[in-house]
């Protein structure tokens, strides 16, 4: 029994000097990774701000552009409301015909 347990302290030290060892060469490795990788971390910093700037002009123009065509398209409506009820009522038909075809 006291062999048993001397085996488990010695393994517990060991172990622990182990996980102490392992802890400083991860930060020995970790802080060399920062300095090697320092300039490629700011280049893709920059090409994903500018990334995300790009993409916010853009969502901008398209949001600009989907109100200028529901402004048309709304003026459309009111201005020939019969040609656009019909039109529905076509694709309307169109749709039933294939989907009744289909069984």
């Amino acid at each position: 029994m006291t062999n048993t347990r001397a085996t488990s302290e010695s393994l517990n030290e060991a172990l622990a000097h182990l996980n102490e060892a392992s802890k400083e060469r991860r930060e020995e490795v970790q802080k060399l990774l920062d300095e090697k990788y320092a300039d490629l971390k700011h280049a893709f910093g920059g090409a994903a701000r500018a990334s995300a700037n790009w993409t916010k002009e853009q969502g901008v123009e398209v949001a600009d552009m989907a109100k200028l065509t529901a402004s048309t398209v709304d003026k459309s409506v009111r201005k020939y409301p019969w040609a656009y009820v019909g039109g529905a009522a076509a694709a309307g038909l169109l749709v039933g015909l294939m989907v009744g075809r289909r069984r």
